[in-house]
């Protein structure tokens, strides 16, 4: 795959978009809430598109992290059911330091300060809990990192969760998070590969970023049907959106959009220069609050525009919202990773204050 250029990239964009219009209607959405759409994984994986910015020494589709960032886009913003967004960003990134071979079908990563992955004198332990991890009981791997605990190497373990411990559960739009649950559970060392320090940080790090790229996403469409509706629903003669109240707030719909959206596109920027990796530490700090901060208003605003019919099982937003609602969640909220910034910036120190805003 040779994508990287804008044209390069929309013609990925309109590839997914055709995939995801024949086989991601409203309906499909809704069927596969507490599973997952293994014929849209399909379509999407004959297709190249699973493996969008995965090296090709790794099994991958080739290209950057901005192609796999455009497939996302447009699978989030038709609210797709499928584990893409772990299998991109932190699943592919764990591979590429590792040197584990990218999985084959579906696949998802679980990470968090509970895990512990050690050595022993009898092989191979792996300890602690990752809570609701995306997608867990319907993935062909799981990608686990976690600290190699006290003095003991960083490790990561590529596993068949058919061999693990799962405790399920759904998120608010319904998709699988499961918790992951070892106490001591021996695993295979030819799954299992030594990385670098931070290493499961920054998978953490990638998870956030993902979900930045589908808040975006989801926030675009989200304003796509809000101003859609308010140029057909009509009132006193009118479309309701030539009334200056709902304007004034479908005005601000757009702004929490725009803002996202630049965010993450950053954000995303960030992860190609390999020179200024703190850089890029702020930029997916500042992309996952900004997105995450956006979320909130922006459903609100969307249901207060649309009223009661954007709650029916029929219509797509609150496919999206809830999306949204759940996602602001994951791999950190807003307030996390704000408290993340401004660590940087105390640590930083005055001085520093301009160059480091400037950085993101």
């Amino acid at each position: 795959m040779n994508a990287g250029s804008p044209d390069d990239r929309a013609l990925l964009e309109r590839t997914v978009g055709e995939i995801m219009a024949d086989h991601c209607p409203p309906e499909i959405v809704a069927a596969a809430e507490g599973s997952w759409d293994e014929p849209l994984w399909a379509a999407l994986a004959e297709a190249g598109m699973s493996t969008v910015g995965v090296p090709e020494h790794l099994g991958g589709s080739g290209g950057e992290p901005a192609d796999a960032a455009a497939v996302l886009r447009v699978v989030a913003a038709h609210a797709g059911p499928v584990p893409l967004a772990e299998a991109l960003f932190p699943v592919a990134a764990g591979c590429a330091v590792s040197g584990l071979a990218f999985p084959e079908g579906p696949s998802t990563v679980a990470v968090g300060p509970g895990l512990t992955i050690r050595r022993t004198a009898a092989g191979v332990v792996l300890d602690g809990t990752a809570p609701r991890v995306p997608y867990a009981r319907f993935a062909s791997r799981i990608l686990v990192a976690g600290d190699g605990g006290g003095d003991h190497p960083e490790l990561v373990a590529l596993l068949d969760p058919a061999h693990l411990t799962l405790a399920i559960g759904d998120n608010l739009a319904g998709e699988p998070r499961d918790d992951l649950v070892a106490a001591g559970s021996e695993i295979s060392t030819s799954d299992v590969a030594e990385v670098p320090a931070g290493t499961a940080a920054q998978l953490h790090r990638l998870g956030a970023l993902a979900r930045a790229v589908q808040i975006a996403a989801a926030l675009g469409m989200v304003l796509e049907l809000t101003v859609r509706y308010a140029g057909q629903r009509e009132q006193f003669g009118r479309p309701i959106g030539r009334f200056q109240a709902v304007a004034h707030q479908v005005a601000v719909l757009a702004g929490l959009a725009a803002a996202a959206g630049a965010a993450a596109d950053a954000a995303v920027a960030s992860l190609s220069r390999s020179s200024d990796p703190a850089g890029h530490r702020l930029a997916v700090a500042a992309a996952k609050a900004r997105t995450s901060a956006a979320a909130g208003p922006a459903a609100r605003i969307a249901h207060q525009v649309h009223g009661a019919i954007g709650f029916t099982q029929e219509h797509r937003l609150h496919h999206l919202t809830r999306r949204l609602w759940s996602w602001r969640e994951e791999f950190g909220s807003d307030e996390h990773w704000a408290a993340e910034l401004g660590r940087a910036v105390l640590t930083a120190g005055p001085d520093e204050l301009w160059p480091t805003i400037t950085r993101i």
